[in-house]
């Protein structure tokens, strides 16, 4: 099949981890939670998770911070970014 399409990526991903790496120009989720921020554009927003000025987020309660961390641990996605996701889906718009 890769025969039929020379167009496609000469260096084929590893993987679910390698597929995203590629699609997020070689950032992952992983890196993400590591470095304590959101993924990267064009899939996240890159910002860090607690601003310069030592502002974050501030949830409802600890169910609901609990729930955003979780997410953010899979996608790397920040609450904002991970909002926008679910706003998109629902079809509305920021």
């Amino acid at each position: 099949m890769a025969a039929d399409h020379p167009e496609a990526c000469a260096c084929p991903p590893e993987g679910i981890p390698g597929f995203l790496a590629h699609l997020s120009g070689g950032d992952l989720p992983a890196d993400a939670v590591r470095e304590e921020r959101c993924i990267r554009p064009p899939i996240g927003c890159g910002q860090p998770l607690i601003a310069t000025d030592s502002t974050t987020r501030v949830f409802w309660n600890e169910a609901e911070a609990a729930a955003y961390q979780a997410e953010w641990q899979i996608t790397g996605l920040c609450p904002d970014c991970q909002d926008r996701l679910t706003d998109d889906e629902d079809g509305y718009e920021q």
